[in-house]
């Protein structure tokens, strides 16, 4: 069984993640554009350490080399490195956008509140890159995921791809609540072209996978 402060920490950044790709016109294959999404939900502006140096602000101070968001004239903006390689950019931009959709409290100082925190975005970024529901699906279609796999069909970095891996390892998806699987079906769907492109369900009728399905969507009511 999973680790239950683990659990507490997944459930809310799983949730959200799982709203944002039912919910996001720019989503619909992957990978997709982080900025773009970002511009589509929130307000936040994304810059580049570049720009913030052209503002007249010491990047050295942001305590990150990858990517931080602040508060700067009365508006959100997301800095990052763009000399940093795409993927880990990509990565990096929805870290912190993560950050934003789970409402983290910085002026908390805790050590344990920005391990939470931290713990959060990276799996909220996960999710929205690497969907656990389209990865599962692959696998039971007979699909190897390795971080070669998803660096090439995702668009992330081989240190995300292995993260990625040991999560689902650790994760299964029947420890998932009721409330975290209610997305799963609508997932499935909208990524129906995306998850065929790479493997084609067979000819014939699952029955198993629809009795199964069937059964999750009689436990929501």
């Amino acid at each position: 069984m999973p680790d239950d402060h683990h659990v507490l920490e997944f459930k809310k950044a799983y949730s959200t993640a799982n709203s944002i790709l039912v919910s996001s016109r720019i989503i619909d294959t992957f990978p997709f554009a982080p900025r773009k999404l970002i511009s589509e939900k929130t307000d936040i502006k994304c810059r580049s350490y570049k720009k913030a140096v052209e503002y007249g602000l010491d990047i050295t101070a942001f305590g990150s080399e990858s990517a931080i968001i602040i508060v700067f004239h009365s508006k959100a903006i997301i800095f990052y490195d763009e000399t940093k390689p795409r993927t880990h950019a990509r990565y990096s931009l929805l870290h912190e956008f993560g950050h934003d959709q789970l409402n983290h409290d910085f002026t908390d100082k805790r050590p344990e509140a920005y391990r939470k925190y931290e713990i959060e975005a990276n799996f909220f970024a996960a999710q929205l890159l690497m969907p656990e529901q389209i990865l599962r699906e692959l696998q039971r279609r007979g699909v190897t995921i390795t971080n070669g796999f998803l660096h090439q069909r995702f668009g992330v970095s081989y240190e995300a791809a292995n993260k990625r891996l040991d999560t689902l390892a650790r994760n299964q998806a029947e420890w998932h609540s009721r409330s975290e699987r209610e997305y799963d079906d609508l997932i499935l769907l909208k990524y129906a072209a995306f998850i065929d492109s790479i493997k084609p369900k067979h000819s014939y009728y699952d029955f198993d996978y629809e009795d199964e399905m069937q059964n999750r969507r009689n436990s929501w009511y």
